[in-house]
């Protein structure tokens, strides 16, 4: 009866390691594990740990006497360590060619010193009757230099999320000297692909008209932006004179220093051709639904709304991040968008990180999150804190 309690929890935990870590190497089938991927992914050694304590309790139960139950539970856990350190090993090269240090204690404990409260809340527009607010984040301390500024805009496909989803990411920008807005922007009715952008260039106006009142410079502001949005501040910072997006209140100056885009849609007709697995997300649906028809029926959306159709050498210095495993936004988009700014002569940066999904900088300690930092803070620093 003694052995049947190790060999019996080893079981259970190392096949409960294994069923969340092989999601790190094998693509989803259904959103539901989409979500427990990105989940094993940015967790991974908590979930590795699992399964090699899982190993030791059925190596106590072999001693014990137990034979073939405990030897899968050993191979079940042994397999689940083996994917859960796919994350670091892969994150490990990217962090040393982008120079970016990796701390383990971060990874398992967080951050010691990240600000938090409550961002201040304005009304930014209010425009065929729906109110637009945006969360303004500052840090405590009194600067005499008018400051740098942020726009963040949320992802959602379009249609969901809301200001403020990565809070930790808005104080963490403030710690480093920055201005926060995150903004809102209608998600419906659809098609909505003229009113959200027109919204995001309506919050810029903003900021730039109440710059004196948050002591920021008009003229030092970047945009950055998740998924859908992500795609919304490419094109806002592509667009300032385009007349098919025009914003959506009185803002004649929506120019912005720089943009950085987390895993945001850049080609439209290209990502509508080659769809994500529709068990997990119906992309052609969603872009149907925000551009009003297909590349075919809808044809001047799908040119118009791409980022990637208005890359110039006027386009702002551009920032990107995909995960190599996104399997809902593939991560050839931005391969694209690097091609056309390399061939227009803007500066810009990639990065791509082998083992992450969609949404993996959720996890403001994980090993995406620890590169990304870095890098956008020496971006910002170039073209917008030392413009």
């Amino acid at each position: 009866m003694l052995r049947l309690v190790p060999v019996s929890l080893g079981l259970v935990l190392s096949i409960s390691a294994l069923l969340i870590t092989l999601w790190i190497v094998t693509p989803a089938p259904l959103y539901q594990l989409w979500l427990v991927a990105v989940g094993a992914g940015e967790w991974s050694l908590w979930f590795g740990t699992l399964g090699l304590v899982g190993v030791i309790l059925s190596g106590v139960a072999i001693s014990l006497g137990s034979r073939w139950p405990a030897w899968i539970a050993i191979i079940c856990g042994l397999l689940a360590v083996v994917f859960a350190l796919v994350p670091p090993l892969q994150s490990r090269p990217v962090a040393q060619a982008n120079q970016t240090p990796l701390s383990l204690r971060r990874y398992l404990f967080g951050p010691a010193d990240l600000p938090n409260g409550t961002p201040q809340t304005e009304t930014f527009a209010t425009v065929d009757g729906q109110t637009l607010n945006l969360d303004i984040y500052q840090s405590g301390d009194q600067a005499r230099a008018p400051r740098p500024a942020i726009v963040v805009v949320h992802g959602g496909s379009w249609s969901g999320g809301d200001k403020s989803d990565f809070p930790q990411w808005d104080w963490w920008l403030t710690q480093q000297g920055f201005v926060v807005f995150d903004v809102q922007y209608r998600l419906m009715p659809q098609p909505n692909w003229q009113t959200a952008t027109g919204d995001v260039k309506c919050a810029i106006g903003w900021v730039k008209r109440n710059a004196a009142q948050y002591n920021i410079d008009p003229q030092r502001i970047a945009l950055l932006g998740r998924s859908a949005g992500g795609h919304l501040a490419l094109l806002a910072a592509y667009t300032p004179q385009q007349p098919d997006l025009p914003p959506s209140c009185d803002a004649p100056d929506t120019g912005v220093s720089a943009v950085i885009s987390f895993y945001g849609p850049a080609d439209l007709v290209w990502g509508y051709n080659n769809p994500a697995d529709p068990d997990v997300i119906d992309g052609p649906g969603t872009l149907r639904r925000f551009l009003g028809g297909d590349p075919q029926t809808a044809s001047a959306a799908f040119a118009v709304a791409a980022p990637i159709n208005h890359v110039s050498a006027d386009t702002p210095p551009t920032l990107l991040f995909h995960g190599g495993r996104d399997q809902l936004v593939g991560q050839h988009h931005a391969e694209l968008l690097v091609e056309r700014l390399q061939s227009a002569n803007v500066p810009h940066q990639a990065v791509f990180i082998p083992y992450a999904q969609h949404g993996f900088d959720y996890n403001f300690s994980g090993w995406g999150s620890q590169i990304a930092q870095p890098v956008i803070l020496r971006f910002l620093q170039t073209y917008v804190t030392q413009r």
